[in-house]
């Protein structure tokens, strides 16, 4: 563990340097008034590896042994370089230290908890998917698969022919960068997930707070008790409440992105107020093009899925504010803008052309009225935690206000209605419309108070993410409105913290009740995080969350079986015999977990009854020829009723 996390710590840093010397070059080598961007060098490094990590892979073939080489070498020659030109700033090493700070808090509970805790979370089939995805990037380069037949691969393990078969056919750039990460052949590879889940979660922070400093361009000043409460509220979106559900979905490639796509939307929100004000004269925002072509490549690549959304978010928004400011676009500024979207795709097909296929399938199937069906389990946190007051007169009104609280981030603040009811209940119910009310007034303030500048960019961004999240309920695409909700989940958060990012502004009445919503949405945020921390000391099994909350997807597995395999008491042993697991529940995703660690590990295993997760039997592995030392792994059930692995 402590390599991993040592070679952790070496890839932030250079994800840092490389990312810090680009921003440098791309606004002015660094003059004081472009040095915040310089917040977002991380992010900027992080979607360079991404873009060329892929290229190097998919399209020059590489294994990812000379691709860690090479952004060595790159980090520290950016380094040397920045160190020569004391190009590195206070604002940049900032940034990097609260994002390693935030990255060691949030790495406690996988500390405490290991293999139990993020083997996987609410949805076991997609961490499968990414973890072996990882396993078969970062033991072979792409030549090895292709130059077997699946039969040839899956003799080796079929954990790697699955893995390679992700590769191509889906987005593997998340994959491919927990690949990189992992630089410690014998390291545990959910470690390894972990600490690179945990890392791109922190990396939101700095993303957010960028974005707040947009936004609030008009609040002047420096003052470091401003420069803690954005920290603060930033940080609170990566491990209060829409931080955790997404992590607790398991969606790698989604949180991978939101850093990249936040970033790019604060760019993107400076650029367009900057060409309706004035035209594109500014040297910086030819920074701001490149820079934008960059992040939106990037996030194709990671989650192409937000990405498209985005886009669509931003000609909306675009349009939107074209009108507001009675502005016509000249035939060069829309060529220019026009290049952004084709720049960025043709740059994102060219790292990995295979991703088209992909491309087309998620068109075709995302709104697939099969998807929908999930949203029974993966929505049903709309209905607050403890859910509705069904049969009961605060019924229908419960469930509308649970629905507005808990896409608003308040999921936790709804009343359970099993520990109050009668008159108690309606009381609580009357203060919880009294909040919802409060969000709707945040809605409908800007247009009284008439906003302008970046922050009625936001608000129109956020009115038309909103409405297409309806708008696909409406239609009975649940799901897809779900999916959407967490795409712009940062925008929406950044929206109702507003007034607490611009205190001086929130003089008259309409500010102040604002302000209430955004103490109300930062105290609920808290809260969550102390209901983990709480939920720590008893939750022996790490099995999730309670209440209407996607946490759990096979909740008898982590009850019934110990994840706690190590695959160092196999030392000098060459292949083990898995005998029948069926009598732990669920067992194919234990049985997976074990042929996952034995892979890495670069040990032959042949299962007694050897079935993938989707419960297919896995027939090549009984054409796999045991070697001495061979050992046998079997379950065994322990005194307290569990099972885990014993070595025979």
């Amino acid at each position: 563990m402590a390599l991993d996390f040592g070679m952790a710590l070496l890839y932030i840093g250079v994800i840092y340097v490389i990312g810090q010397w680009t921003g440098y070059r791309l606004f002015l080598r660094g003059q004081n008034e472009n040095r915040h961007i310089e917040l977002l060098s991380l992010v900027i490094g992080f979607s360079e590896m991404t873009l060329l990590s892929t290229f190097f892979y998919f399209m020059c073939r590489m294994p990812v042994e000379t691709i860690r080489a090479i952004w060595l070498i790159l980090g520290v020659a950016a380094l040397v370089d920045g160190i020569r030109r004391r190009s590195i700033s206070r604002y940049s090493l900032g940034a990097l230290c609260a994002v390693l700070l935030l990255w060691l808090l949030i790495l406690i509970p996988g500390l405490i908890g290991r293999d139990q805790y993020y083997v996987y979370r609410g949805n076991a089939t997609d961490m499968q998917t990414y973890v072996e995805e990882t396993v078969a990037l970062s033991m072979h380069p792409i030549g090895w698969y292709e130059s077997r037949s699946k039969e040839e691969i899956g003799l080796v393990s079929d954990v790697l022919l699955r893995g390679y078969q992700w590769a191509v056919r889906d987005r593997p750039s998340a994959g491919l960068m927990i690949a990189v990460l992992r630089g410690n052949p014998d390291g545990e590879i959910y470690w390894v997930v972990y600490l690179y889940r945990m890392f791109v979660q922190a990396m939101i922070m700095i993303s957010l707070v960028y974005l707040f400093g947009v936004v609030t361009v008009k609040e002047k000043g420096n003052s470091i008790g401003r420069n803690i409460v954005w920290a603060v509220a930033a940080a609170l979106y990566c491990i209060g409440f829409w931080g955790q559900i997404q992590y607790d979905i398991d969606a790698v490639s989604q949180v991978s992105s939101i850093a990249v796509l936040t970033a790019l939307t604060a760019v993107f929100f400076q650029y367009a107020t900057g060409i309706t004000d004035g035209g594109e004269k500014r040297p910086e925002d030819r920074g701001r093009y490149l820079l934008m072509i960059l992040l939106a490549a990037a996030a194709l690549a990671l989650y192409l899925e937000s990405a498209l959304v985005h886009g669509a978010l931003y000609m909306v928004t675009g349009i939107f504010l074209l009108i507001k400011k009675r502005k016509k676009i000249d035939g060069k500024c829309m060529v220019r803008l026009a290049g952004i979207p084709i720049l960025s795709i043709t740059l994102f097909v060219s790292v990995n052309y295979r991703i088209i296929n992909f491309l087309h399938a998620q068109i075709t199937s995302s709104v697939s009225d099969e998807r929908q069906s999930w949203a029974s389990y993966f929505n049903a946190w709309w209905l607050g935690r403890h859910g509705i007051d069904e049969g009961r007169i605060t019924g229908p009104v419960s469930k509308v206000i649970n629905h507005i609280l808990s896409i608003s981030g308040l999921y936790n603040m709804t009343v359970n209605y099993d520990r109050y009811y009668g008159m108690t209940a309606i009381i609580l119910t009357g203060v919880m419309a009294l909040v919802a009310g409060l969000i709707f007034w945040c809605i409908v303030r800007p247009f009284i108070a008439k906003w302008n500048g970046e922050a009625w960019t936001l608000w129109v961004m956020c009115l038309a993410g909103i409405t297409m999240v309806l708008l696909f309920c409406v239609c009975g695409k649940s799901w897809s409105g779900g999916k959407l909700l967490y795409y712009i989940s940062p925008y929406w958060y950044t929206f109702l913290c507003f007034p607490m990012l611009q205190l001086r502004q929130c003089h008259d009445v309409g500010g102040k009740l604002a302000l209430c919503a955004a103490a109300v949405l930062l105290f609920s945020n808290v809260k969550i995080v102390a209901d983990r921390v709480d939920d720590m000391k008893v939750n022996w099994a790490c099995i999730g969350y309670r209440g209407n909350y996607p946490s759990d997807m096979i909740p008898g597995l982590k009850m019934a079986a110990v994840f706690a395999f190590d695959t160092q008491e196999l030392n000098g042993v060459n292949s083990v015999q898995i005998r029948d697991l069926s009598e732990v529940s669920d067992h194919q995703y234990y049985l997976q977990y074990l042929k996952v660690k034995l892979t890495c590990a670069g040990i032959t295993f042949v299962p007694d009854n050897d079935i993938s997760y989707y419960q297919d039997p896995v027939e090549v592995s009984s054409k796999r020829v045991l070697s001495d030392p061979t050992v046998v792994l079997e379950a065994v059930q322990r005194s307290d009723g569990r099972y885990e692995i014993a070595v025979r």
